[in-house]
């Protein structure tokens, strides 16, 4: 197949990119800039659709036409989650592509309603749409929390606020709200892209669908004994209050600042729909899927630097 990736300069697009063509398919990238590029990305492309704006229409219509599937891999803003992919989505109606990913990689957001999570509001509001108007049945996959972002890898969409991580870096503790035994599906960025790629080039993928995969499932207290074994060193884990206490927080930040400032308070709603059980899993569909998952251990293993 030649895949369009939209968003293809940014962590997951590019690791797409690799996931698509070491299976054999071929990749068109579409984004604003290509010198976002690494190389040896850049080099692999079919060719690269450079556009000025997510509502660049001529742009979008140039980089759907001739291809088999499109990801949408853009990045977390709600412009882009909402009307970004429905003018995508719109482009590959007038080319006829019918296998589409939607931007997902999330929690699973199913049982949200609006509004709820501001973050999640926006793709809760495409499925929707979608539904209502377009033919297109779009694939969406939730992986739990990345990995990356989990132990606040730079530029991993980790949240810049040290009070509102989980994982506190420099003091190497994990900071836990509930009791610390409730269960965090989590997926490696390279894990998320082979399971998007064997979802896509399924022959079922036309019709679309919800897939709950990850690389591993584990509490925070679990976590912190992987890394206390991986990293030799000793793990503080500090309690933070029940979910209710976390409830209150999280709210008591929404009318503080506001929703249209929701990046300040955002990842205290992350937490809460974890430990109050919004965000577990229904199903896992690991097993329908030829992918080798990354261990807590081996992903630790390979960064060091974390």
């Amino acid at each position: 197949m030649l895949v369009l990736i939209a968003g293809v300069t940014g962590n997951m697009g590019q690791k797409l990119v690799h996931s698509l063509v070491d299976n054999g398919h071929q990749v068109r990238g579409l984004s604003r800039n290509s010198s976002k590029l690494a190389p040896e990305t850049s080099s692999v492309l079919e060719s690269f659709v450079q556009c000025s704006a997510f509502y660049d229409i001529a742009a979008l219509d140039r980089a759907c036409t001739g291809v088999d599937a499109v990801i949408c891999a853009y990045g977390m803003d709600p412009r882009l989650q909402l009307e970004g992919q429905l003018l995508l989505l719109q482009a590959c109606e007038r080319a006829g592509v019918q296998r589409y990913v939607a931007a997902s990689w999330n929690h699973d957001w199913r049982d949200l309603s609006i509004p709820k999570h501001e973050t999640y509001d926006p793709y809760v509001s495409f499925r929707h749409q979608v539904e209502l108007t377009s033919t297109i049945k779009p694939i969406y996959i939730f992986v739990g929390v990345f990995a990356e972002t989990m132990f606040c890898m730079p530029y991993h969409g980790n949240v810049e606020s040290d009070d509102a991580n989980m994982w506190d870096p420099m003091g190497k503790r994990f900071k836990i709200w509930g009791t610390g035994h409730e269960t965090w599906y989590w997926t490696t960025e390279k894990d998320a892209a082979e399971f998007t790629v064997q979802i896509l080039q399924r022959d079922d993928a036309v019709q679309g669908g919800f897939w709950n995969v990850c690389s591993g499932a584990n509490s925070l207290r679990e976590s912190a004994r992987v890394y206390a074994q991986v990293r030799g060193v000793e793990i503080a884990v500090e309690l933070k209050g029940g979910v209710e206490d976390l409830r209150a927080k999280a709210l008591d930040a929404r009318k503080t600042f506001g929703r249209a400032n929701f990046n300040s308070y955002i990842y205290w709603f992350y937490q809460l729909h974890v430990i109050d059980g919004t965000f577990y899993f229904r199903k896992l569909d690991n097993d329908k899927l030829n992918v080798k998952t990354t261990s807590l251990a081996t992903f630790l293993e390979q960064h060091p630097e974390l």
